[in-house]
């Protein structure tokens, strides 16, 4: 099922948001992204349709954390 791109926008910054507080308690390593697709109610699948890998997600979460 598609979802409109604002509501794609919408899921990418749960995700985002997710995964920063997920990595600052459990480290990189100590997370998957099951976890972080778990945690944000989205499906796994999903994911690649937000993010290349989980190392995008994590220099994209860390640049965000440097902005913040």
């Amino acid at each position: 099922m598609r979802v409109s791109r604002q509501q794609a926008a919408v899921n990418r910054e749960r995700v985002l948001d997710v995964a920063s507080a997920l990595f600052r308690v459990n480290g990189f390593n100590g997370v998957s992204i099951a976890d972080i697709m778990r945690t944000s109610g989205l499906t796994h699948g999903g994911f690649y349709g937000q993010f290349d890998s989980k190392e995008a997600l994590i220099e994209e979460s860390c640049s965000r954390g440097v902005q913040n």
